[in-house]
């Protein structure tokens, strides 16, 4: 069953930023802003005739038990989100001259909000966990990556320069020099997830466990064991909530593992004509096949829990190709 607010309006967001930009010796560029963004009026929906936890069938519990009886789910449409994206963002450039360009970035961010994202995706746990406190499920947005370093470079290689041939100088600069080279390098935090409950104790659908401690891991993490998944003991991270009650635990307050990427390309022009020019082009993706980890398993009770069976991307690419232009 489907239902709509009766107040449901358009969401809206305000933008904001500040930057200040610097030119430096040998063609380069720093800039350093803050980016804002807020984000009013989101559109969301979630089961309006969820059942209040309690002993027994689950009908009896249910808000529209009075007026549908036979309905179960009820999804609502309403328009109550919020969001906030705050951000430090600098950025070091120097033009392409003299065979040489570049840009590296760096972005410090943090985001929040109270819906899941628009078009899916991210490991939210049950949102909303309790639909009589919405507001509980303010956390970290399931696109928040804390840290993010790019860093590009464009370079033509030295290769023949100062060189004198026993061939036609044209056909030597032609077959040895104009070779050039791009570099991409990316490394960024880890995406958060929310741990859950395998078994609930709510009997009103999904829920979250108690949070006794903060759930990390210190040192170095392993993808056989992300988190810390210790349950219902003594000195346990995590705990069952009381009978027919829901956890305290929050949405998206652990980060999974970050990434780091390197792409490489070189490439060759070769003028045919004055009207056709031939480029071949060497591509690697992932460049050292390094493995992009998805989430660990978020289930709390779960025999495998904290642990990572999956990746995400693409393992190492090379591609091979030309292009002609005229």
């Amino acid at each position: 069953m489907l239902a709509v607010d009766p107040n449901f309006k358009s969401g809206y967001t305000q933008q904001f930023n500040f930057q200040l930009q610097q030119e430096l010796p040998k063609d380069t560029v720093l800039k350093l802003g803050y980016v804002g963004n807020l984000g009013r009026r989101l559109d969301t929906s979630y089961d309006v005739n969820q059942p209040e936890p309690g002993p027994g069938a689950p009908g009896p519990r249910r808000p529209l038990i009075g007026i549908a009886p036979l309905v179960v789910g009820t999804s609502y449409n309403v328009s109550d989100g919020l969001s906030a994206y705050h951000s430090l963002q600098a950025s070091f450039e120097r033009r392409f001259n003299n065979g040489v360009g570049f840009l590296a970035a760096y972005t410090w961010s943090h985001s929040i909000d109270n819906v899941a994202n628009a078009f899916g995706g991210a490991d939210n746990g049950p949102i909303p966990q309790d639909r009589r406190c919405r507001r509980c499920d303010r956390g970290n947005s399931g696109f928040d990556i804390r840290h993010r370093l790019t860093y590009s470079m464009n370079y033509d290689l030295p290769i023949g320069r100062g060189r004198k041939y026993n061939l036609d100088s044209r056909l030597a600069d032609a077959v040895i020099g104009g070779w050039a080279m791009n570099v991409i390098f990316t490394s960024q935090t880890g995406l958060p997830f929310t741990p859950t409950l395998a078994t609930s104790v709510s009997n009103a659908g999904g829920s979250r466990p108690e949070r006794l401690k903060s759930g990390e891991l210190s040192g170095t993490k392993d993808p056989a064991l992300w988190y810390d998944t210790s349950f219902n003991r003594a000195d346990a991270a995590w705990g069952i909530p009381r009978q027919f009650t829901f956890g305290n635990g929050g949405r998206n307050i652990l980060y999974g593992p970050g990434r780091v990427n390197f792409d490489y390309s070189v490439f060759k022009d070769f003028q045919l004509s004055e009207r056709f020019k031939l480029q071949y082009r060497a591509e690697m993706f992932n460049l050292f096949n390094t493995p992009q980890f998805d989430l660990p398993n978020s289930s709390i009770g779960n025999p495998n829990a904290g642990t990572i069976t999956s990746v995400v991307g693409n393992p190492r690419q090379v591609q091979m190709a030309l292009r002609l232009a005229f």
